[in-house]
């Protein structure tokens, strides 16, 4: 009890002042404003175990979309499909292709299902660092997170129809380049709903008035402005040969570089942000 004590007139003597203001306060203002400071990673030396434990899964949610990206790509190496298949082999080409590669395929399909995973927490993590503008849109914060989790399915989808086309290998190669085709589309083409993305974090970053906003500016345009590498792939299913196929240099390697990119300057900058306070709550 002793102990109890003194410990209690330690932490009333050294916070007294905020004591004195949450005094002033009601109950809601004093939830809002203890929650606010409570959870700022900067403070992490005041912060309670569980709140610690908040800001570190913050900052691994971050590391999530590299991670998502990393498996997506890693499928092509693992299934020996670097650089994918051509789409002008003939049905018995594109058959031995995947009887060849039947092993690297199941590898390589099980790491990009896992996108489907961790993809989602990556776009959480997105929204709790642009949540720290003041003002910001729900309406950018909510569209952000909706488009993200329809483009985890985006990156999900591919390795399950890649499981139809190694699943039975004695069928008809005719069948086989079917399917082949189908998976590719999906792999090449499914990337709108990282365009809606990325037009929503851009928004919320351009919204940030303060001279010194939470993410530049510039930011926001040099992301729009890599999402342009994406659109050639809407061509890959007009053509079956040269750069706008989706194992060409437009409809497939500048969209992932720039994807790749785009991608890396949001996490280097979400990182930096995760370093900042929570904006003061307005009185």
């Amino acid at each position: 009890m002793a102990i109890l004590s003194a410990l209690l007139g330690a932490t009333a003597t050294s916070f007294q002042p905020e004591l004195v203001h949450i005094a002033c306060l009601s109950p809601v203002t004093m939830v809002v404003t203890m929650s606010s400071s409570d959870t700022s990673p900067v403070r992490m030396g005041g912060l309670k175990p569980q709140q610690q434990q908040h800001a570190l899964m913050d900052k691994i949610a971050i590391f999530c979309g590299p991670m998502a990206q990393l498996l997506f790509f890693l499928f092509l190496p693992a299934s020996l499909n670097l650089p994918p298949v051509s789409p002008s082999l003939t049905p018995e080409q594109t058959a031995y292709h995947y009887v060849y590669n039947e092993k690297g395929m199941k590898g390589g399909i099980t790491l990009m299902l896992l996108t489907g995973a961790i993809w989602p927490i990556f776009c959480a993590g997105v929204n709790r660092q642009l949540s720290k503008i003041p003002g910001v849109s729900h309406t950018a914060l909510w569209g952000q997170l909706a488009a993200g989790c329809l483009g985890s399915l985006s990156m999900m989808l591919p390795s399950i129809f890649f499981s139809a086309v190694i699943y039975r290998l004695d069928r008809d190669p005719v069948l086989t380049q079917m399917l082949s085709d189908l998976a590719w589309f999906v792999y090449a083409m499914g990337f709108p709903p990282f365009i809606g993305q990325d037009l929503m974090v851009s928004y919320a970053i351009l919204s940030d008035k303060r001279p010194e906003p939470l993410i530049p500016h510039w930011v926001a345009w040099v992301m729009s402005g890599l999402t342009l590498t994406l659109y050639p792939a809407l061509a890959v299913h007009c053509v079956k040969s040269g750069p706008f196929t989706w194992n060409g240099a437009l409809g497939f390697w500048i969209g992932a570089v720039g994807f790749g990119g785009q991608v890396g300057i949001l996490v280097f900058f979400l990182l930096k942000a995760h370093a900042k306070p929570d904006p003061e709550p307005e009185q």
